[in-house]
């Protein structure tokens, strides 16, 4: 049996808000930017950043890790602030998922973010990382072990100013 519409009712339908969307969505002034406006994300500029990077403590992103992002074409990106498509290490529809997260392409792009090699990744010589969350020694060390490059533990560990005792 159809309910009938009352008047207590809320109208649903294209352009309407319900009571409840309309109290927990924020204003457009209220939501991040996106990369170059959110305090999640800094994406520097070319003002921002010498011509050829110096060496530094800067920690792998985790994104590399931690957040696949795959486009509404099922192109899987390397990095969430990439809205240009420039780090894309493949397509959803011409490989499997696990093929290409933990294929050559990622492994390659996780080696010289631990490396500290950032300007040969396109983006990320320019990006100042995400900030919530970080990639722990121990996971690093892990990873490194997994893919059979424990080699680059003590270069790494020397670059972060980390303990060399474990």
């Amino acid at each position: 049996m159809a309910r009938r519409k009352t008047e207590e009712q809320p109208k649903r339908g294209r352009g309407t808000i319900t009571g409840r969307a309309k109290r927990g969505r924020k204003s457009a002034k209220d939501r991040p930017k996106g990369a170059r406006g959110s305090s999640l994300l800094r994406v520097l500029g070319k003002g921002d950043v010498d011509a050829k990077p110096s060496p530094s403590n800067r920690m792998p992103c985790p994104g590399l890790w931690k957040t696949p992002v795959i486009r509404w074409d099922g192109e899987l990106m390397a990095c969430c602030a990439d809205v240009d498509g420039d780090i894309a290490v493949g397509n959803l529809r011409d490989a499997d998922f696990d093929a290409l997260w933990f294929g050559d392409v990622m492994t390659t792009y996780r080696l010289l973010h631990i490396e500290g090699r950032f300007e040969e990744i396109p983006k990320c010589w320019s990006c100042g990382g995400i900030n919530f969350y970080k990639m722990s020694p121990d996971e690093v060390r892990s990873y490194l072990d997994d893919v059979g490059r424990a080699d680059l533990w003590e270069p790494y560990s020397r670059r972060m100013g980390l303990d060399q005792a474990r």
